[in-house]
């Protein structure tokens, strides 16, 4: 078993470490989320202040999750997409991974797993600088307590892991004919939207909740983040696990099932 694992290990640490060594792009990430997020807390502030309704969450909840959805939208399908994959697709030249004694679903998801680590860890530092030096009920408030914290961690880690299978269920979408590139692309703006990463799931409207909560894109980070900002118990823990175990299992097997598919009627010509 370890033997098999040596190659895909091997891609995820050439990859996540090529990744971390960009300066350019890293302060250009930083600038883009820092600016973005403040923007959306304020405009979520003020709906707060003149709205007439009634929200599931404080103020300074719902602020602490879109600070912390800025730095873990870099870990959702459609963000810091690998396009070596998608282009390599797209222009038909899927025939170099397919010489490579490597199975190409495993290839393409530690491909993926260590691109949206990469971007995650960058964003992390300055992102929670500017947020813990923004003040008032706008900035990054702490988790409530140090078991939040550890069940944010924990679902999240697992949110990517589910990510990562969404990502490889879009590249098989893309690589059948009688899909293509633009439902591929629509799937990762669907799975963006129901993760959470415009707007917190819990200020959706009341008649939806029931259906945001067990659609698999909320584990991928609207569940988790809720563990973080404090506004879920952690008897939920339990059920956000099973969700998250639950629809990575099928999506996986899914998106496995459809690229083999896909292989077996794959016909490359040229020389």
């Amino acid at each position: 078993m370890k033997t098999r694992m040596k190659p895909y290990l091997a891609i995820f640490r050439q990859k996540l470490l090529s990744g971390l060594q960009y300066r350019a792009g890293y302060w250009g990430t930083t600038t883009t989320h820092v600016v973005w997020v403040y923007m959306r807390v304020v405009v979520v502030a003020i709906f707060y202040r003149y709205g007439s309704g009634q929200a599931g969450v404080t103020l300074s909840q719902a602020a602490t999750m879109i600070w912390l959805q800025e730095m873990a939208l870099n870990l959702m399908p459609g963000f810091g997409v690998d396009f070596s994959v998608w282009n390599k697709i797209s222009k038909g030249d899927v025939g170099y991974d397919l010489v490579r004694p490597l199975d190409v679903y495993s290839h393409w998801y530690m491909s993926a797993l260590s691109d949206k680590l990469a971007r995650f860890l960058l964003a992390i530092g300055p992102v929670v600088a500017f947020a813990l030096l923004t003040p008032g009920e706008i900035g990054l408030h702490l988790s409530p307590s140090p078991l939040h914290l550890l069940a944010g961690l924990l679902t999240l880690a697992t949110g990517l892991i589910l990510s990562c299978a969404v990502i490889c269920l879009c590249y098989a979408a893309q690589m059948d004919v009688n899909v293509g590139d633009a439902p591929a692309r629509v799937l990762m703006i669907v799975s963006q939207i129901l993760a959470g990463s415009l707007l917190p799931l819990q200020l959706w409207p009341d008649a939806m909740q029931a259906f945001l909560r067990w659609q698999p894109f909320a584990a991928m980070m609207d569940l988790p983040l809720r563990f973080f900002a404090g506004s879920a118990a952690l008897e939920e823990l339990p059920r956000v696990l099973l969700s998250q175990a639950v629809w990575g299992v099928l999506i996986w097997r899914l998106g496995r099932a459809w690229i083999g598919r896909s292989l077996r009627r794959l016909i490359l010509q040229g020389g």
